[in-house]
């Protein structure tokens, strides 16, 4: 196990990459976009549910519309795992299960416009109103949602917490090229609908559940992104010229924060490399309810010369806010140890 710098001298192992190409994919290692039917290895309309849980409700859409690509989105392992059991044991060819984030998932792997169906099971409500910011239901994830969608491409959420409804309700209402294939905002039943693990045990405890089926039924603006998800089109690094003190440096980014409008980046960790000679950057980026956390290498590179880079773990994405944030880390390391001189860099 790694600890933090001056108390040992590892790099934390990279993290266990899951197995699993006929079913399982991960997120972080996935083009932007994906080439879904190239993927699949077949043409069909797409459909994806975010938050697939024990994988019940997404298999019985594979057994309901064989003709189908289905697209499961979980962030939560033991959940993947158990849906992963279940595809396997079914045969279930046509799916294919995303470990991520549901966010970063619709806004990286899907083309506008490229979604039939979209489905949104019974989503963490949190309920308190200091943690209403943590909802994925937001409008700004129902614009990206609504641009997703091929016109005519049905929404499909379910809740059993009435507030949060009202939330979702109003969210819709407001959300350009949406409207629901209902006279009301929802209904309490959805007639041959598979229920899933959680509805079964809330329907059992008598709660009422509430089912949204939205329409896009007209033209959905780009939506805005938040910064920290906008593409770089190269890895970002820095070569400088020079003999860094380590120990300066380390304690120049211990415990660093910086802010720029809503996007935070925070110097988790420091670690030394495992050859005994440069550091590696623990890098917390934060906007909003997108939270990612870095690996950063400082290193000797060559004679004479040091390079600041991501580190060759963890399948990072060359973003705007990492190259932000290296950017950022960079500069303190030049304030550390005023004598380098900059001989190459992307940031």
């Amino acid at each position: 196990m790694s600890t933090p710098m001056g108390d040992g001298d590892r790099i934390p192992p990279p993290r266990f990459q899951l197995g699993d190409p006929r079913w399982l994919l991960e997120l972080r290692y996935l083009p932007w976009p994906v080439a879904w039917a190239a993927r699949f290895g077949r043409p069909g309309p797409l459909h994806v549910e975010l938050g697939f849980g024990d994988g019940a409700f997404l298999a019985a859409l594979a057994r309901r519309m064989p003709a189908a690509n289905l697209v499961g989105v979980e962030r939560a392992l033991e959940p993947t795992r158990w849906a992963l059991r279940r595809m396997r044991r079914e045969g279930a060819e046509n799916v294919r299960l995303v470990l991520g984030d549901a966010f970063a998932a619709l806004a990286f792997l899907f083309e506008p416009e490229s979604i039939e169906g979209l489905y949104v099971n019974f989503p963490d409500p949190w309920p308190k109103a200091r943690h209403h910011h943590r909802r994925l239901l937001t409008p700004g994830f129902l614009h990206l949602a609504a641009h997703r969608l091929r016109p005519g491409g049905l929404l499909t959420i379910a809740t059993d917490d009435p507030d949060y409804a009202l939330w979702i309700a109003e969210a819709l209402r407001g959300t350009p090229g949406l409207e629901s294939v209902f006279e009301t905002p929802w209904v309490h039943a959805l007639p041959g609908r598979e229920p899933t693990r959680y509805e079964r045990k809330a329907l059992a405890a008598g709660r009422t559940c509430f089912y949204f089926v939205w329409r896009r039924s007209g033209p959905v603006p780009a939506p805005a992104l938040p910064r920290i998800m906008q593409g770089e089109a190269s890895m970002p690094h820095r070569i400088w010229e020079g003999d860094p003190d380590l120990s300066q440096v380390a304690a120049q980014l211990r415990g660093r924060l910086w802010q720029d409008g809503e996007t935070i980046w925070r110097v988790k960790g420091l670690y030394r490399a495992l050859e005994g000679e440069g550091l590696l950057i623990e890098l917390l980026m934060a906007e909003g309810a997108w939270v990612e956390t870095v690996a950063l290498l400082f290193r000797p590179h060559g004679s004479g010369l040091w390079i600041l880079k991501p580190a060759e773990i963890g399948g990072l994405r060359p973003t705007l806010a990492l190259k932000m944030g290296v950017q950022r880390i960079a500069q303190a390391i030049e304030e550390a140890t005023p004598g380098l001189r900059v001989v190459s860099s992307t940031i």
